[in-house]
């Protein structure tokens, strides 16, 4: 039961963080600040989207505390397959690149998910072999 849910933490803080990008991005479309070129805003919702898998593969090592590798691979895993689902269903035309973007995704979900367990675990071999010194 636990472990579903730091899964619906994690879940819902992305989903957060996610909404929160995509308000301001919507934004600043609608002030013309960004340019609005079917490139230009396809390179940015990439560079987005990996930035928020980067920082969900975080949460989800922080959260989790251990096996970041393999949690943070597990859920930018099923994200990505939910994703690819709805993508069918609308009968959205589906192109080879959408492979390449998503292993994108799950590759910076992962290292997000190695460096947030090693970003709290060097910490607290710090404050041990601090305390020792003491």
């Amino acid at each position: 039961m636990q472990y579903f849910l730091k899964k619906a933490i994690v879940f819902l803080s992305s989903l957060f963080i996610l909404l929160m990008t995509s308000l301001i991005y919507t934004f600043l479309i609608y002030k013309e600040k960004i340019d609005v070129s079917t490139a230009a805003i396809y390179r940015t919702t990439f560079i987005m989207g990996a930035i928020i898998f980067f920082i969900f593969g975080l949460i989800t090592g922080i959260i989790e505390k251990k096996r970041g590798f393999l949690s943070s691979f597990i859920s930018s895993i099923a994200i990505v397959v939910i994703i690819i689902l709805i993508k069918l269903i609308s009968k959205e035309q589906f192109q080879a690149t959408y492979f390449i973007k998503y292993g994108v995704y799950v590759l910076t979900s992962v290292l997000g998910g190695i460096l947030g367990v090693n970003l709290f675990a060097k910490n607290k071999k710090n404050s041990k072999s601090h305390k020792e010194l003491v």
